[in-house]
């Protein structure tokens, strides 16, 4: 009886610790986002894209203005909910953030609305984040008041800083693909802690269901998050493999199917985002390999292509045309001397038969590490005349790590050599724990995830806004380091209870 007590009275406290958690999450989120003057993110031009494929326009009192400003320096929250059937279309077609917006809009619309505003997005990401993040606290199976206590302030100060945040009050990707990682973490570990944890199968589908939910709205959340889906991609194939013999056959099948979408889903995205494909081809030759090539002529005869390019050396393909000389982004010569004849397997052959080149782009990459803030406007021009670009709520985290942190190679390689050490020793000490081998081989995919992010923003699209296409590698190396630091943290409590223990 007395050891029941305590049971009840351990989930008494933890229900009450997941309240307070969350009550402390929201009241940070309302500071960072809806605190006057309500902060967001300026348009840099990505902001199209999304409004085409989920049913939005800019509102006729917009369009009109000829003193309106919608790029850079101020925010626009309002949109008009233009819906047809193209539009509802290009939803099923687009990328996951449509699915939220065009559920939001419908909310609008049920409420007489046609009007939507990226603070109702802002709010719905807030939700799913927090859900996300409490959930993650649970998942972990943290016995130890003093741990889960210690775990829950880092996720506070690492995870709700105010330059991820931010981004929620904005038609940016990056909300989407950093709540739905969190979703996808948290839904497998919610099957592995079931599978292993219980003896009946009952809620077993439900819960790999989950799974497979979260992996199609993570990767179809960016583009960028396609490099991720090997990796996803063995992660639900090991579950239906683990579970042959537990599912029912029909039951299996359907999971198969399933699957075949979460695969096809972001490859699909990517094709119907073929203009935005030729902008990065176009910036991974002029602005990647040839920006600041000693030996660009040669460069593009080791690519196969006409070594007359090189005039357009250390070009991006978003300027003016009149500052080419030739070789103009998408023009007619462009189309068949350069996309015509360029491939991502031409560029993976140099970068692998120049490896120093590689390594100095990814050195440069480093330097543009641990950056998740901007300098888009934060504010719409009706709050503020003066663009306002620097944001200060609940920056703690973010400030220390820009300035802090080493921007180097060797430090990104070493920490990722240390938690892979780690993680290894602990798999082969518990290779017959189902249950701790499932969880590290997530780790590993989430990893890896981040790893392959790494080189990408050089690679694919030169020295182009660099920053920004790290931020899903800047979220899981925070998830690598809060990983690294409780796990120092757990083993020295649990170092000192020890002592304690044999002092008594």
């Amino acid at each position: 009886m007395e050891f029941k007590k305590m049971i009840k009275d351990n989930n008494k406290y933890k229900k009450l610790f997941y309240f307070i958690f969350v009550v402390i999450a929201a009241i940070i989120i309302t500071f960072v986002l809806f605190k006057y003057p309500q902060q967001g993110v300026a348009d840099q031009g990505d902001f199209d894209r999304v409004m085409t494929s989920s049913g939005l326009s800019l509102l006729d009192s917009d369009k009109d203005n000829s003193d309106f400003v919608r790029f850079y320096d101020y925010t626009v929250t309002n949109y008009k909910i233009s819906w047809n059937i193209i539009s509802i279309l290009l939803t099923i077609i687009g990328s996951s953030i449509g699915y939220l917006i065009f559920s939001i809009s419908a909310i609008c619309k049920l409420l007489g609305s046609d009007v939507f505003k990226t603070q109702y997005l802002a709010i719905a990401y807030s939700i799913i984040y927090i859900a996300g993040l409490t959930l993650l606290l649970k998942n972990l199976k943290i016995k130890s008041k003093l741990k889960l206590f210690l775990l829950s302030i880092i996720f506070l100060f690492i995870f709700l800083d105010g330059n991820y945040l931010i981004w929620f009050n904005s038609l940016y990707g990056e909300p989407m693909m950093i709540t739905t990682c969190i979703m996808f973490i948290v839904s497998f570990l919610n099957y592995v802690n079931y599978k292993y944890g219980k003896k009946d199968d009952t809620r077993l589908v439900r819960n790999i269901v989950y799974v497979f939910i979260a992996a199609f709205l993570f990767l179809g959340s960016k583009m960028q998050v396609l490099t991720a889906l090997p990796f996803i991609a063995v992660l639900l194939g090991k579950i239906l493999w683990d579970n042959r013999n537990s599912i029912k056959k029909k039951t299996l099948i359907k999971l198969g199917v399933f699957f075949a979408i979460v695969v096809i889903y972001p490859v699909q995205l990517n094709k119907t985002n073929g203009n935005i494909s030729k902008d990065t081809q176009y910036n991974s030759v002029f602005f990647g390999v040839l920006n600041g090539s000693e030996t660009p002529e040669q460069d593009l005869i080791d690519m196969g292509l006409n070594p007359e390019m090189a005039v357009e050396a250390g070009k991006h393909s978003y300027l003016d045309s009149s500052e080419y000389e030739k070789y103009v982004p998408r023009a007619d010569v462009t189309e068949s001397e350069f996309y015509s004849k360029m491939s991502n397997g031409k560029l993976a052959k140099f970068y692998l038969t120049h490896p120093k080149r590689l390594i100095e782009g990814m050195e440069y990459t480093a330097s543009k590490a641990y950056i998740t803030s901007t300098s888009l406007g934060k504010c719409s021009r009706e709050d503020s005349e003066e663009s306002i670009k620097e944001l200060n709520r609940f920056t703690v985290w973010s400030t220390f790590r820009e300035n802090h942190l080493p921007a180097k190679l060797w430090f990104i390689i070493g920490v990722y050599l240390s938690i892979f050490a780690v993680s290894l020793c602990t798999f082969i000490k518990n290779r017959s724990n189902g249950e701790v081998r499932n969880k590290i081989i997530l780790l590993w995919a989430i990893m890896l995830i981040g790893a392959i992010q790494f080189p990408m923003p050089f690679v694919g699209n030169g020295k182009a806004d660099t920053a920004k296409q790290l931020f899903l590698f800047n979220f899981i190396f925070d998830i690598m380091l809060v990983t690294f630091v409780s796990w120092i943290c757990f083993s020295v409590i649990d170092l000192f209870k020890n002592k304690l223990i044999i002092k008594r």
